[in-house]
């Protein structure tokens, strides 16, 4: 790819760049390697952590909360394409979406930091690397939410993951979208700009990519969350010097559409 310069920002791990022949942006030159697969998950793990040392994050209950409510939603959507078979999440974190999915799938988990493996081997088998390294095959399903942002080469995760698909099979994606509003108005200040995100997808882009792996685009749908107050001024503060005490209010729960999220649903196909 031939880049030119789109911005510099704060939140980034280097400049934001543009392929001049497709359109594609990403972190040109990283200042840091927080991306698995090449050193130690533990190290990765750290540096990850220091690149976000001044963010505060939520207490791990209220994200246990509010992630099991976004799973359950992100699996009604799934319905409408795959009832059952196999699925794999790759990058399942905790394993939210996994407990809620394997109500009506035999499901399978993918993720390379052990702090977050502990947890969600517990609820599935689980494979503690990479998806290009994982020996599994045969998916009816694969899923990853809010993952493709931070992987080494995007190229390489869809591939793995359209190989491990059976023909027919679905996979859903879900990422930023920098074709957004809020990044048209944000620039370099738009949420989505933190440290281990390197790769920045439109409905376009993603569509080559897909189509570059043998899979069909079903549909890409610009999609919200459920949120809280507590998760609302928690994001604010990275902005802000001063937030107010929440108390009993921070769990007030409500959808938001940020208007900046694609999901996107495409099928293997066949031969």
């Amino acid at each position: 790819m031939k880049p030119r310069f789109i911005l510099n920002s704060s939140g980034l791990d280097g400049p934001l760049v543009e392929c001049v022949n497709c359109g594609f942006r990403y972190v040109g030159v990283r200042r840091s390697a927080l991306v698995f697969g090449k050193d130690t998950s533990h190290e990765t793990v750290n540096r990850v952590r220091e690149a976000n040392r001044e963010f505060r994050n939520l207490p791990a209950e209220e994200e246990h909360r509010l992630g099991t409510l976004n799973a359950q939603w992100r699996l009604s959507l799934l319905h409408e394409y795959k009832t059952g078979g196999r699925l794999l999440e790759v990058g399942c974190a905790r394993g939210d979406f996994l407990n809620v999915a394997r109500k009506t799938f035999n499901v399978f988990g993918v993720e390379p930091n052990p702090d977050l493996a502990a947890e969600s081997k517990r609820i599935a088998p689980l494979f503690e690397d990479v998806v290009e390294r994982l020996p599994w095959k045969d998916f009816d399903v694969v899923a990853s939410f809010h993952v493709i942002e931070h992987v080494d080469s995007p190229q390489s995760f869809i591939r793995a993951m359209s190989e491990r698909l059976k023909p027919g099979g679905l996979l859903v994606i879900e990422t930023p979208n920098i074709a957004s509003l809020p990044f048209k108005l944000m620039k370099s200040r738009w949420r989505q700009f933190i440290p281990e995100h390197y790769f920045f997808f439109d409905p376009q882009t993603i569509a080559r990519l897909f189509q570059d792996n043998g899979l069909e685009i079903r549909n890409v749908a610009t999609v919200g969350k459920y949120a809280s107050l507590g998760l609302i001024f928690n994001r604010l503060s990275r902005y802000l010097r001063w937030m107010p005490q929440m108390n009993g209010l921070s769990r007030v729960t409500f959808r938001i559409n940020p208007m900046d999220i694609m999901l996107v649903f495409a099928t293997k196909k066949s031969g």
